[in-house]
């Protein structure tokens, strides 16, 4: 009986070895079979491809105003990228041209504009379509304008979505309010403050910050106190929304080297993102001023962040928007306000009568002010006297002051 017991246990044994590896078998094909229909359908049904193009060429014609924001500039853009699209249109591409940008008419006399081109290839035609001498077409602009256009100067190129980000949202300081018109604040429309960061300390917002180049942000070096770990911070770009999550990840965090928690003098950090971000239509990057550049007294400024409605309030959900307006140093250091803790690298805005002003949680966002159209960082929100009380204006990093040691850090 014990012979046989053990026999029976045995072929059991064999049995339950063979189910197994057949249920595993079965398991394993199915995944495989699951991955492969995935996969084909995938294909199928994904969405077109983007194929960026870098396009240029020279005309006989000049232009007095060659300032992108000029009514000349605007309206000859338009006729060339009429003409672009009608080129694309007319050819074997047709259904495929999705867009043509002016980004810039040239320096020289004669106009050369430099436009971005985009097409939207399904992956059923990447084959076809690349096969296409889509130069050779662009190459017909100049049979079919009237601007006399130099056929051997017609240049086009493949670029990657990056570089057509860089192309399209690279020039700095391009945003705003749509209007021309925290706390005493309102809540900011979308895309209007593109530069503006949430810096996250493991997951959760924490301070702002402000992007400066497609790799370097500024924030303030007070935000740092709790931990210079960059494995704890994160930081998210494009968006008006501060709800926990995670972001971009740092390679670098610079705490500048004479900042004291004692005081609050030099408050700046630099942040170096570990992979460069691509700039796009919510994602660019403010203006940085020269060291020399004088923003005068009374100049309005726009201070943005997610902070806090009022003192010892919490933070708000949204990003919130507040114009502000940069107090004389001398009255912002007299003893009515702040006295000796004014030094030369802060800056004072806000209002005598208080009521507008940065709060907790907007600490290492921007101060921002524009000059010849385009918006220039300022100062960095760094501390105050609780929030928006009369006499006590909001102190920030002055960016001029400390405009070389960005340089030295970072190359920007």
């Amino acid at each position: 009986m014990l012979e046989a017991g053990a026999l029976l246990k045995s072929r059991q044994g064999k049995i339950t070895i063979i189910v197994i590896s057949v249920t595993i078998f079965i398991i394993v094909a199915a995944v495989i079979a699951s991955i492969v229909i995935t996969t084909v359908l995938g294909n199928k049904n994904a969405g077109p491809e983007p194929r960026y193009y870098d396009g240029s060429f020279r005309m006989s014609s000049t232009i007095s105003n060659r300032d992108a924001n000029s009514a000349e500039f605007k309206a000859l853009s338009v006729q060339i990228e009429r003409l672009t699209k009608e080129t694309f249109e007319g050819s074997v591409l047709k259904g495929l041209f999705s867009m043509a940008k002016v980004i810039s008419l040239g320096s020289t006399e004669n106009v050369q504009p430099r436009l971005v081109i985009l097409f939207q290839v399904l992956p059923a035609e990447m084959k076809n379509f690349s096969s296409i001498p889509i130069q050779n077409i662009f190459r017909e602009i100049a049979s079919r304008s009237s601007f006399n256009i130099d056929k051997d100067s017609v240049q086009l190129r493949e670029i990657s979505v990056a570089e057509a980000g860089n192309l399209l949202y690279g020039d700095c300081g391009v945003g705003g309010p749509e209007t021309s018109r925290i706390v005493g604040g309102s809540p900011a429309p979308s895309r209007s403050w593109p530069w503006q960061a949430s810096l996250r300390l493991n997951g959760i917002h924490k301070c702002g910050a402000t992007l400066i180049s497609n790799t370097w942000l500024t924030s303030a070096a007070h935000c740092f106190e709790l931990s210079t770990d960059v494995n704890s911070w994160t930081v998210v770009l494009g968006t008006t929304l501060s709800s926990p999550g995670n972001g971009l990840k740092l390679r670098r965090i610079i705490v500048h080297e004479s900042f004291s928690f004692t005081g609050n003098g030099n408050d700046i950090a630099l942040l170096e993102l570990s992979d460069p971000v691509t700039l796009q239509q919510n994602i660019r990057t403010v203006c940085l001023p020269k060291a020399s550049d004088n923003f005068p007294d009374d100049s309005s400024c726009y201070v943005t962040g997610w902070g806090a409605v009022e003192y010892r309030g919490r933070t708000s959900p949204i990003l919130r928007q507040v114009e502000v307006k940069i107090i004389n140093s001398d009255k912002c250091a007299s003893p009515l306000m702040y006295g000796s803790q004014i030094q030369p690298s802060m800056l004072c805005a806000g209002y005598e009568s208080g009521g507008k002003d940065a709060c907790q949680g907007d600490s290492g966002g921007p101060l921002v002010s524009m000059q010849n159209t385009k918006w220039f960082l300022v100062g960095i929100v760094s501390t105050g006297d609780e929030c928006a009380l009369p006499n006590r204006p909001g102190i920030y990093t002055r960016v001029t002051s400390l405009r070389n040691w960005i340089t030295q850090q970072s190359g920007v």
